[in-house]
């Protein structure tokens, strides 16, 4: 009981139901197994003897742990970190059962406002009890109420009163617990006279921390939360007083331009949002932009990165950099020239040179920059010293770090990195002011990825929140028999808690800034992730549980104050504890027109969740000139992802019949005439399938740019490393070019014409005719 005790908090799931609704025990050695990643040092020796810390956890040892995360905090008067919604606040206090004294409450607000209140005991509301051994309060000796064992669980709802204010001499003091606005709060309670409850066992505790206890005041954090994410635009699309948004959905890097340095940037951003939003598009969806190994620029997949709040500057646009100027002549040299040309000219990204190209620009940027502006004292250089301030201690500990592990070619002081950072996020803050003055109702949707690498610099330089023997996926299935394993380390439920979840506000904020909205990748991790022992030998993994309501509750906080719509990934194995729960909160559902189907087949657009971003494709699925040739089945078969030709034809067979299906609605839709399959034109088939969508039922709505232009390659094939060169496709034509098409420029048009809603198009010029 004490084990099975344990696993339940530490969150590691017992059972699950799969994507064909069958009930799925996990076996107890794999649940043990991922408990043992939890427990173990990882500097520990792993032989046979010692693999399992289970095995060799004791039955006090197990008890401890058990008091740790059960009991414990029943004594410590005000949890750690407590949240409740803003229009419904109040306090959860644990107090002995003897106690019947009043209470003095203190909340320092976010902004420095302090509100002092009396509150009698018949104020509080009992909501629960717990009771504890005296043996085990006595063994632990951190408790300040000496022989008390029962202890309750107290409510104290804050507008159900009107409680005494207090006079605060040192500073303001406000009367209105309705001052207590949206925020992350301290409270502190102070406890009437408790001299006879409180005891002497003081082993273990901190001065700092007994000092206080013996003044009986308790501390705590305080987060008051809004219902939903912010909506914005979203609320004038429900009530039907807009057109609903649309946009494009690009890879960055795969941008082709006639001046970049071998990588789309921000500057090809800029010509993008300029030249779809004269269609009237609302938005550019982008793939993570996070920060990857500068180590390892051979493994470039954005949803592998190296830290999440940090940015790649290889998505600096060099020639906008204010530094740039005084170099042109430079890089006008042959030298730089004909090392550009060279990027320019091949159809996949060559990372390695990119990198050790644009790093030698940085490295003459950063020395003019020093020069000018760093010894200067300019304003920019205040600017610089702002921004480094700001991001504070995890900006320093991410330079330091780049330094430490940067290539000799490239290694630079530690605040070239700084300076790298400062470039690249004023370059993401003018895309979105650009996207924005162009009269996109959104602008820029970041995408933030479901975990970080085990060697980069987020999980390094908080190793004691993740995970470090484990890894995130998802479990076998019939399309994935062996599991999927991403490579990713996985946050610690109970080590977020008890750091009060600071590390998840700071990723969520830092991924909220210049945008309209964010995407957050695989949304069903607020809820739960599938672990993976590094060590094969603890078994096949298990879910782990995350603290749901309190993520959600944060990410509606961030999304308010950053006044950015949120978009939760929510494609695959989705519980369906996690489907109610986001769509309550105002979080968008992320369907993708290949998976929506019923038993008939393709979904007709009225039937799309209004509630959602619907896709065409993804980076994950084949382009749509891919699905419609079968060309993607063909690759899959030539990788050994289809093991056999029979495999194969069965799934060209399947494929057959859904392109009949697609081609029957848009026909029924009046998109394209009754034709023989054979006969269609496969441009006029593009232009009217991203019509189809983009006339469907969903808030919002995207077409890959690279679907736009007819492009065949896919940019990631899942289940393939070295098999195919995922995440490094370079589109065909250049912007430019691209402007000029006719078939581009027809499509774009289409789609925003579907996407106006009747009574308003009936109030517009004839721009889209």
């Amino acid at each position: 009981m004490g084990l099975e005790k344990l696993l339940y908090l530490r969150g590691v799931g017992a059972d699950f139901t799969d994507c064909f609704g069958q009930y799925i025990r996990i076996p107890e050695a794999d649940r043990q197994g991922i408990l043992t990643c939890m427990l173990q040092d990882t500097n520990e020796p792993h032989n046979e003897a010692e693999l399992s810390a289970v095995n060799r956890l004791t039955q006090s040892a197990i008890a401890a742990q058990v008091y740790q995360l059960d009991a414990q905090h029943w004594t410590q008067v005000l949890p750690a970190f407590h949240w409740c919604y803003v229009d419904e606040p109040w306090v959860c206090l644990y107090l002995p059962q003897s106690y019947r004294g009043d209470l003095l409450l203190t909340f320092k607000c976010e902004q420095g406002e302090v509100i002092v209140f009396n509150v009698p005991f018949s104020g509080l509301k009992p909501i629960g009890d717990y009771r504890i051994e005296e043996s085990e309060l006595a063994r632990h000796g951190d408790s300040p109420f000496a022989d008390e064992c029962q202890f309750i669980q107290y409510r104290l709802d804050l507008l159900a009163h009107e409680f005494d204010c207090c006079d605060v001499s040192e500073q303001d003091k406000l009367s209105d617990v309705s001052c207590l606005g949206l925020g992350y709060h301290k409270l502190s309670v102070s406890l009437g006279d408790t001299t006879s409850t409180l005891g002497d066992c003081t082993s273990g505790i901190h001065h700092a921390e007994l000092t206080a206890r013996k003044a009986n005041e308790f501390y705590g954090h305080f987060m008051l939360a809004p219902r939903t994410a912010y909506q914005g635009v979203m609320n004038s699309v429900a009530q039907r007083k807009r057109h609903k948004p649309w946009g494009v959905s690009v890879q960055l890097y795969s941008v082709r331009s006639d001046n970049q340095w071998g990588i789309g940037d921000f500057g090809d951003l800029e010509q993008l949002i300029t030249l779809v939003a004269e269609y009237g598009a609302d938005f550019i969806q982008l793939n993570p932009l996070h920060a990857l190994d500068i180590a390892v620029p051979e493994q470039p997949s954005p949803y592998s990165p190296c830290d999440r709040r940090r940015l790649n500057p290889l998505y600096i646009h060099l020639s906008s950099v204010p530094e740039f100027e005084l170099l042109a002549e430079e890089f006008a040299a042959n030298e730089w020239q004909e090392a550009i040309a060279l990027l320019n000219t091949e159809n996949w990204l060559d990372y390695p040179k990119v990198s050790e190209l644009k790093y030698r620009a940085f490295a003459r940027l950063y020395t003019v920059f020093c020069e000018s502006h760093l010894q200067q004292r300019t304003l920019r250089a205040q600017r610089f010293h702002v921004f480094v301030k700001q991001e504070g201690e995890s900006l320093r500990e991410f330079a330091q770090a780049e330094y430490l592990r940067s290539p000799s070619a490239i290694a630079q002081d530690e605040s070239f990195y700084l300076y790298l950072q400062f470039v690249a996020e004023e370059q993401l803050q003018l895309c979105q002011l650009k996207a924005k003055e162009a009269g996109m109702g959104i602008g820029l949707i970041r995408d933030l990825a479901v975990g970080a690498a085990l060697q980069g610099v987020e999980v390094q330089a908080n190793s004691q929140l993740f995970c470090l023997n484990a890894s995130i996926g998802a479990p076998p299935d019939p399309f994935a028999p062996q599991g999927q394993n991403w490579g990713l380390t996985p946050l610690d439920p109970i080590k977020l808690k008890q750091d009060r979840y600071r590390h998840f506000i700071a990723l969520i904020r830092a991924n909220m800034t210049y945008c309209g909205a964010l995407r957050i990748d695989h949304v069903m991790g607020l809820l739960r992730l599938w672990w993976w022992p590094l060590d094969k030998r603890l078994g096949q993994g298990a879910y782990v549980y995350y603290p749901v309501e309190t993520l959600l509750a944060i990410l509606c906080l961030e999304s308010q104050r950053a006044r950015c719509v949120v978009i939760g990934e929510d494609l695959g194995l989705v519980p369906p504890d996690i489907i109610h729960r986001l769509y309550h909160a105002g979080v968008y559902s992320n369907e993708l027109f290949y998976f929506c189907k019923d038993h008939q087949g393709f979904k007709p657009p009225s039937q799309y969740k209004f509630q959602s971003l619907m896709m065409l494709a993804n980076h994950d699925v084949p382009t749509l000139v891919a699905w419609w040739t079968g060309s993607d089945l063909h690759l899959r078969r030539q990788l050994d992802l289809l093991t056999t030709d029979e495999q194969l034809g069965e799934a060209l067979a399947g494929r057959e019949q859904e392109k009949h299906q697609l081609v029957h609605s848009l026909i029924s839709q009046g998109l394209l005439p009754e034709t023989d399959i054979q006969q269609i034109d496969l441009e006029d088939l593009l232009t009217a399938w991203m019509a189809l969508g983009a006339s469907g039922n969903s808030a919002l709505y995207s077409v890959q740019w690279c679907d736009l232009l007819a492009d065949r390659h896919a940019v990631n094939i899942p289940g393939t490393w070295l098999e195919y060169p995922n995440w490094q496709r370079r589109l065909p034509i250049t912007l430019r070019d691209a402007a000029t098409q006719s078939t581009v420029a027809l499509r774009l048009q289409r789609i925003a014409a579907a996407r106006h809603l009747p009574e308003i198009a009936a109030q517009t010029d004839n721009t889209f005719d």
